[in-house]
């Protein structure tokens, strides 16, 4: 049985997970993977190599961690949907998400690589002076003020 407070937390990550992969198994790897950096930038894990393979013709990138209270390893694929580039601010974002504690607000580039052109680009509260509603859109994690810019010809 799962324990609440890991419910939570899926339930927290959630929109983070489906905003990087479609398909359930590419958001059970990613789950996968950022808990354990977040363990392993929380001391509960160790990362202690990575390694690249050949699976099924596509290169993957496995990693091995220690547990280090019990000294078991396990190994874990670096999930494909995750692009490197993104790396480090969805690590942030997961463990901004996963701790119980009040929300802050979700980091400006990785905001920007999710609602950018879809968003942001398009919306009538574009500019500095509307930066309170900026906000509070990071905030929430999403565009929650968006309104089209109304354009003339």
């Amino acid at each position: 049985m799962t324990y609440r407070a890991t419910q939570d937390v899926v339930q927290r990550v959630r929109p983070l997970l489906e905003r990087l992969a479609t398909r359930t198994i590419d958001k059970a790897r990613l789950l996968q993977y950022l808990s354990a950096m977040a363990g392993v930038d929380w001391g509960v894990l160790r990362l202690n190599g990575r390694a690249a393979a050949i699976e099924g013709g596509l290169e993957v990138e496995i990693l091995t961690l220690e547990d280090s209270a019990s000294g078991e390893t396990y190994q874990l694929h670096y999930p494909q949907c995750l692009p490197r580039a993104l790396d480090a601010a969805v690590r942030e974002e997961y463990k901004r998400l996963a701790l119980d504690r009040h929300l802050t607000t979700m980091s400006q580039p990785l905001f920007d690589h999710f609602y950018g052109v879809s968003h942001c680009a398009r919306c009538r509260w574009a500019g500095p002076q509307h930066a309170q509603i900026h906000l509070e859109c990071r905030f929430a994690g999403h565009p929650i003020n968006f309104e089209p810019a109304e354009h003339t010809i």
